[in-house]
């Protein structure tokens, strides 16, 4: 019986697998058994200007990246293989496994509403109420109608950071702990 499990992990554009969501995310896959594979496309986002058209261009970078890097992997290896993204990262995350049809679990820090346009039930979402980038009403909604389990963090930005380190660091403890449920 294959036991094998793997855990992809997807950055997101400014943040690196280095900060705390991913950080503390891949070190609990690895205590568990998982073995951790970050995909590194954040090089594409420095110095860009922002622009639409260069945001899509390293978008097309990174995602090209992630192809790249995951074809090499063979999943029916795998036992359990869940995908953790954060923000652009969960769009990657969602849309490989929707393109591949492979059977994952995903776990979306602070998504964005595209990556719910790929179809994929398997999740968990975390989501800042102040998020910039998203709508945690439209968001927790979407969430609901697709059955896919959904928290939020008051006062939490982009990262789920507020500005106080309290209540960052109690926010990381119980995102970890839900996400710890997650993996097997």
């Amino acid at each position: 019986m294959n036991t094998k499990k793997l855990a992809v992990i997807f950055p997101g554009m400014g943040y690196t697998k280095d900060k705390p969501l991913l950080y503390y995310s891949g070190k609990l896959a690895a205590s568990k058994g998982y073995e951790v594979l970050p995909i590194e496309y954040n090089r594409f986002f420095e110095g860009i200007k922002y622009t639409d058209e260069e945001k899509q261009k390293a978008s097309e970078m990174s995602y090209d990246m992630v192809t790249e890097t995951l074809s090499k992997v063979d999943f029916k290896e795998y036992a359990d293989v869940v995908f953790i993204g954060k923000s652009l990262g969960t769009i990657f995350a969602a849309r490989y496994a929707s393109e591949h049809k492979l059977s994952v679990h995903h776990i979306w820090y602070t998504p964005l509403m595209t990556t719910f346009s790929f179809g994929e039930r398997s999740a968990v979402a975390f989501l800042g109420t102040k998020d910039p980038l998203s709508n945690p009403d439209e968001m927790g909604k979407t969430c609901k109608e697709l059955g896919i389990s959904f928290y939020t963090y008051k006062d939490g930005n982009h990262s789920i950071e507020t500005g106080d380190v309290i209540k960052d660091t109690e926010y990381i403890h119980e995102i970890m702990k839900v996400t710890n449920e997650c993996l097997n």
